[in-house]
């Protein structure tokens, strides 16, 4: 059992209780370290934390889970994971690294740094964009100038608040520059071009 089934969510290809299915699974403590996504199970026989595909965590790799999830309307699994990469964020000064030991955090205080791991590395710098996208529910038509939100249900990620300080300022839709505020369950248009359609869908089923 690997994170790779993570990459399913949101593509189409699998229906409500596979979705659902795989949305428990990356919630389960052997996958999700508190860190985010281990790369193997932590019950497989070939697990070891610092394997750098057997049981590591890499940032984008749990990013791409998070939008899924946040896609097929599993926020609480989102939150959890989102939850996970801020928890480790602070081992690295906010500079998540390409990849980090895949430990428990409820054994750890801290992330384990990876020995060999590259830091910066864009992968998991463009991580924090996705987790943003997943928050605010951005869906873009550019072509159309529309803009779909929807801030992401579940509740506040584990032993955090609600993300009502959420700013987004300067975000680039066909050309035109917007910002946007996460408050209380919905999202908040700060500035907008008057060509922009911005529609709040409220949080995803």
């Amino acid at each position: 059992m690997t994170s790779n089934i993570g990459h399913l969510l949101g593509t189409g290809l699998l229906d409500d209780d596979e979705s659902a299915t795989v949305a428990d699974r990356l919630g389960s403590p052997d996958l999700d370290s508190g860190f985010g996504l281990r790369t193997l199970s932590a019950s497989s026989a070939g697990f070891g934390p610092l394997r750098y595909h057997g049981g590591s965590v890499w940032a984008h790799d749990t990013a791409i889970a998070v939008l899924g999830l946040a896609r097929t309307g599993h926020g609480a699994a989102a939150r959890a994971l989102i939850d996970g990469l801020l928890a480790a964020a602070p081992s690295f000064e906010y500079r998540l690294p390409e990849l980090y030991g895949g430990d428990s955090r409820a054994q750890r205080g801290r992330a384990l740094p990876y020995p060999a791991a590259c830091r910066p590395q864009a992968w998991s710098a463009a991580s924090a964009m996705a987790l943003v996208t997943a928050i605010l529910g951005l869906r873009p038509d550019a072509p159309a100038g529309r803009l779909q939100v929807g801030q992401l249900n579940g509740g506040p990620p584990r032993g955090r608040p609600e993300p009502g300080g959420l700013e987004v300022l300067g975000l680039r839709l066909g050309g035109e520059s917007l910002s946007l505020r996460a408050e209380r369950g919905r999202v908040v248009v700060l500035q907008a071009p008057d060509t922009l359609v911005v529609t709040d869908v409220g949080a995803p089923r």
